[in-house]
């Protein structure tokens, strides 16, 4: 089988920023991308770089296309994933761009539940863009907080509109948020766009963040909740599994992002957890250089706290 066609989901605020990130992937592209939007007109490219266009595709003179859903996203995937089989697509990366209000959630399942795509596609990385000014009033929403949980990399963009201060105060709440993601401060949306592909697979600078913290709480909106447990006594592998099943089978989609480094009794080798809703996978990851403690974020709705610390506490080797 030919490989998996890599893919970034863009989400974000209202307002934050997105588009002005997209035609700066797009017309400084790293590599040939394809853009999968609502409408293409709504991107708003530079016509010297438009090379052909239509309805529903936009060819650009630096190899990039721009292609509209038209409908069912899945019927997309199908469609565009023919087209670079057959010859008539060419392109390294699709970048699918989201509706200021759009859950991530359905979106991601796309490529997990439907073995058609998952077999051609592969998420690589998913950003959100976040409004540093309206960032505290943005938070009252349900849906804006949860695309800050299932992001990888959060973008604070219009860092320029608020003080130093306020950089930091909101820089250490989107942490808060999401402990593992990756952070970047950012004025009209230019980052190194390099920063924005290949994270959403635990890479070394995510597990470096997990390993830096501690025990902790934070919820937002009317439900949101992120929570952080670490565990200094080595787990029993068998009885961990259990917790974890009982754990998604309690809270199955309102489970968003979780991911870890377990300590288990039975190695000396870090293992790492990553997931989104019922399903997850781990890998080993080489072995502990310093302390060893296990690190699980849970990021999801109206999670019980208590439950899940008891739960990850009855995990332990009893030696």
């Amino acid at each position: 089988m030919s490989e998996r066609i890599r893919t970034t989901l863009i989400t974000g605020f209202l307002g934050a920023g997105k588009t002005t990130l997209l035609n700066r992937i797009v017309t400084n592209p790293i590599e040939k991308v394809a853009l999968l939007v609502n409408e293409v007109g709504a991107v708003h490219i530079d016509e010297a770089l438009i090379e052909r266009s239509d309805e529903e595709v936009i060819e650009l003179t630096n190899g990039c296309i721009c292609c509209s859903i038209r409908g069912d996203l899945r019927d997309a995937l199908l469609r565009i994933a023919k087209k670079r089989r057959q010859g008539e697509m060419e392109f390294d990366r699709l970048i699918i761009e989201t509706t200021g209000i759009a859950d991530p959630g359905p979106i991601l399942q796309t490529f997990y539940f439907e073995p058609a795509i998952e077999q051609q596609y592969q998420i690589s990385s998913v950003i959100t863009v976040v409004d540093a000014y309206q960032l505290e009033r943005q938070l009252t929403f349900e849906e804006n907080v949860k695309q800050i949980g299932f992001a990888d990399t959060l973008m604070l963009n219009k860092i320029d509109l608020i003080s130093a201060d306020e950089v930091v105060n909101v820089t250490r709440r989107l942490s808060n948020l999401n402990p593992t993601a990756l952070i970047l401060p950012t004025i009209e949306s230019e980052t190194d766009i390099q920063h924005l592909f290949e994270t959403f697979h635990f890479p070394k600078q995510e597990e470096d963040r997990l390993m830096r913290q501690t025990d902790g709480l934070e919820k937002a909106a009317e439900s949101f909740t992120a929570l952080t447990i670490t565990e200094a006594t080595p787990l029993h592998r068998q009885r961990f599994g259990a917790v974890l099943r009982e754990i998604l089978e309690a809270y199955a989609e309102d489970l968003y992002r979780y991911k870890g480094i377990i300590h288990f009794a039975d190695t000396n080798q870090k293992v790492i957890l990553q997931g989104t809703g019922m399903i997850y996978g781990t890998a080993v990851r080489g072995e502990f250089e310093e302390h060893k403690q296990t690190t699980l974020v849970f990021i999801g709705k109206n999670l019980d706290e208590q439950a899940i610390r008891k739960g990850v506490k009855a995990a332990r080797e009893h030696g």
